[in-house]
């Protein structure tokens, strides 16, 4: 009898949790997962962050917003990408939490609204913060 319980117990948590995405052996990672935050998300995100800098902004410097608040929101896709995807949990929820700052950065710079790219700094900031909660070491932890 106990061990049908434990049966059914391992069956019903298995059953209620997704599997970690097996990974994709046509997926290869250029960086490490340090690289891809230093070189593509921490400067696309620093331009959300800073964007009210320079308020007067020439069509080239929309243009290469535009460009970068892409490029944040299609790194959260590399986030949840099999290969790099710690879990199928929080690091799912924090990466589209990055996704949804991105995407509006980018509906945002397209129209060029300074303000909606303003408005999105607690957001974009959520994002960051959450992820570094859950997977960064010592973040935010002093000796």
């Amino acid at each position: 009898m106990r061990i049908l319980f434990l049966v059914l117990l391992a069956y019903a948590v298995s059953a209620q949790t997704p599997p970690v995405a097996l990974s994709d052996p046509n997926l290869k990672s250029a960086g490490t997962m340090s690289e891809l935050m230093l070189y593509v998300i921490y400067p696309t995100s620093n331009e959300i962050f800073y964007v009210s800098r320079d308020d007067k902004k020439t069509t080239k410097e929309w243009f290469e917003l535009r460009d970068k608040a892409l490029t944040l929101a299609e790194s959260a896709n590399l986030l949840m990408a099999p290969n790099r995807a710690r879990d199928n949990d929080q690091w799912m929820k924090d990466a589209k939490l990055l996704w949804e700052a991105g995407n509006k950065a980018f509906i945002a710079a397209k129209a060029q609204d300074l303000p909606a790219l303003e408005a999105l700094n607690a957001e974009l900031y959520e994002a960051c913060q959450s992820c570094h909660v859950h997977y960064r070491p010592n973040y935010r932890r002093r000796p």
